[in-house]
C-alpha cells in the first residue's frame, strides 16, 4: 500500500497556478509550485465563498478564497467533510491534489471552522518564513544574439579554428536537473506487467469499455474498498490503461477515495 503523502502548508495560487504532474502507475500524481516544490497533498486556509450539493447527496463542494487566489475543494459520496460549511467560514482544510478537464482542484480529507482571526496571520506568517527559507529558482540565461554585420563591409567568414558550439561544457542548471527527474519519472521503464498480450480470458485489452467493467466489477466485489496494487494485480492490463480508467471513474463519482491509496465503489 502506498505511504500517506505529507500534507504541505501552501497559498491557493501556489495549487492552481501549478503545473500538474501526471505519474505513471500508482504512484501519487503532485503539482510542481513556481518555486519548484512538489505537492501532492495540500493543508490551505481561506474564506468560504461558495457551496455546492447535489440534488442526490453523492456529490458536495467548495470554493474557497484565501487571498492569494480560490481553489475548489471536492467530496464524493461522504460528504459530510463539507456538508455543514457555509459561505463566510474561514475554513483551515486538507486534500489531496487532482486535476481534471484543465482544473487543478482538491479531494476534501480534513475541514475545520477557524474562530480566531489571528490563526490567519499566523499562517501567513509561517508561509512567509517558509518561502523566505526556499531557494529562489533562478531564471535561465538567455544566448547573447550575434552581432548585426556592418552593412558597408561583408559579413566576417567563420574562423576554423574556433570550437564548434557542441565542445563546450553544457552548465547543468537546477532547471535542467529538474526536467530530467520528472521526464524520466514520466517514462519508467518498461515493466513486465506493459508487455503482456491481450489473451487475458477475463478482459480484452483492446476494448476499454470491457476494461473499464471488469475494474469496476473487482472494486464493487470489495466493499470496504481496495488498494490499487491490488486492483493491478487482478488486471492483466497496462499500468497506465489501469490508472487511467480508475481515474476515469473517480471523476466521474463512480468511485471515490474514502482513504488516500484505496478506492470504494459509491
Amino acid at each position: 500500500m502506498m505511504a500517506r503523502q505529507t500534507a504541505k502548508k501552501v497559498r491557493a495560487t501556489d495549487i492552481v497556478n501549478g503545473s500538474f504532474v501526471k505519474k505513471e502507475g500508482f504512484e501519487p500524481s503532485f503539482v510542481t509550485t513556481k518555486r519548484g516544490e512538489e505537492v501532492s497533498r495540500a493543508r490551505v486556509l481561506g474564506t468560504v465563498v461558495d457551496t455546492f450539493k447535489s440534488e442526490d447527496g453523492n456529490f458536495a463542494s467548495i470554493t474557497v478564497d484565501d487571498g492569494s487566489s480560490t481553489i475548489r475543494l471536492k467530496a464524493f459520496k461522504e460528504t459530510e467533510v463539507v456538508d455543514n460549511l457555509k459561505v463566510g467560514d474561514i475554513v483551515d482544510f486538507v486534500g489531496k491534489v487532482k486535476e481534471y478537464n484543465g482544473e487543478i482542484y482538491m479531494i476534501a480529507e480534513v475541514a475545520k471552522v477557524v474562530d480566531d482571526p489571528n490563526f490567519e496571520l499566523l499562517r501567513r506568517l509561517e508561509l512567509l518564513k517558509k518561502e523566505k527559507a526556499m531557494p529562489s529558482v533562478p531564471v535561465p540565461s538567455q544566448p547573447k544574439p550575434a552581432p548585426a554585420p556592418v552593412q558597408s563591409e561583408p559579413a566576417p567568414q567563420p574562423t576554423p579554428a574556433a570550437p564548434a558550439p557542441a565542445e563546450q561544457p553544457v552548465q547543468e542548471t537546477p532547471e535542467l536537473v529538474k526536467a530530467s527527474q520528472i521526464q524520466q519519472a514520466q517514462s519508467p521503464p518498461e515493466s513486465p506487467r506493459e508487455t503482456n498480450d491481450t489473451t487475458n480470458s477475463e478482459v480484452k485489452l483492446s476494448d476499454r469499455g470491457e476494461l473499464k467493467k471488469h475494474i469496476l466489477q473487482i472494486i464493487g466485489e470489495n466493499q470496504d474498498g481496495i488498494v490499487y496494487s491490488e486492483i493491478a494485480g487482478k488486471v492483466k492490463a497496462k499500468e497506465t490503461d489501469i490508472e487511467s480508467v480508475i481515474d476515469e471513474l473517480l471523476n466521474e463519482g463512480i468511485c471515490y477515495e474514502p482513504s488516500p491509496g484505496k478506492i470504494r465503489k459509491i
